[in-house]
């Protein structure tokens, strides 16, 4: 088995997404702990694709995601999680509808995981198209923690403020 670099066309898949961004003072938060804001996003991905099933009745195969440092579109770090299908199936706006409850599931998940650094129980994902790098599990914790409390404190969306 190895990697190797493939020369192919690229895909498109036109599809329906719930997004987030990271407010400034949680990239902060992050960054003043000398932690990765780059891996916090990608472990909070997976975590947030992995506790989706248990909201949304899907398989975490039907769901993708996407997170990065900075956004073009948004101008913010972002975490983007799609529906896997052309199109889309709904699941997207069913976990948006739910956010609350699945944000708080994905950071009670990482939280409480027993691991150190990440393991497949919290942040590593079987699909990981970058080979689950870069994780980092506290920065995932934080960014976690950040949107959960955002979304019950004020008990809305972070796009709905």
């Amino acid at each position: 088995m190895g990697y190797h670099r493939l020369d192919l066309p690229p895909l498109h898949l036109e599809t329906k997404a719930l997004w987030f961004t990271l407010p400034d003072r949680a990239v902060e938060e992050v960054v003043a702990g000398g932690r990765d804001l780059a891996g916090g996003l990608h472990g909070a991905e997976h975590a947030l694709i992995a506790v989706m099933p248990y909201h949304v009745v899907c398989d975490r195969h039907d769901i993708g995601g996407l997170s990065t440092s900075f956004h073009a579109a948004t101008g913010a770090p972002t975490i983007f999680v799609y529906d896997g299908y052309e199109g889309g199936i709904g699941l997207a706006e069913k976990a948006f509808a739910l956010l609350p409850a699945v944000a708080g599931t994905a950071h009670e998940l990482v939280r409480d995981c027993g691991c150190t650094a990440g393991c497949p129980a919290c942040i590593y994902s079987p699909k990981c198209g970058n080979q689950n790098q870069p994780l980092d599990r506290e920065a995932a914790v934080s960014i976690l923690d950040d949107l959960a409390g955002r979304l019950s404190v004020t008990g809305r969306h972070p796009s709905n403020p």
